[in-house]
């Protein structure tokens, strides 16, 4: 369960816009350009804090541990306060 903020960062589309995508560029370095972008899926080495097994994506916690303790997986905001609730995984 993301948060707000990082709910937002996933509501763009994967196509480019019509009006700014659609350019032609002339006289851009192609290796430079392919670098500088980032890829949000492919992150080597990110491992949830608390049970230490490895994301599919970029983020803090997985996802059963992030319901447990009521966080948000991407960057680990309290969301929801479980102090009085039963959370197991069944």
């Amino acid at each position: 369960m993301p948060c707000e903020k990082c709910e937002a960062k996933f509501t763009k589309l994967v196509t480019p816009d019509v009006k700014e995508g659609s350019k032609r560029i002339v006289g851009v370095n192609k290796l430079i350009e392919k670098t500088t972008k980032k890829d949000k899926l492919v992150i080597v080495g990110s491992k949830c804090k608390i049970c230490k097994t490895a994301l599919h994506m970029k983020g803090k916690y997985c996802a059963p541990c992030a319901h447990k303790n009521g966080r948000c997986w991407m960057c680990g905001k309290r969301i929801v306060d479980v102090s009085k609730h039963i959370m197991s995984m069944v």
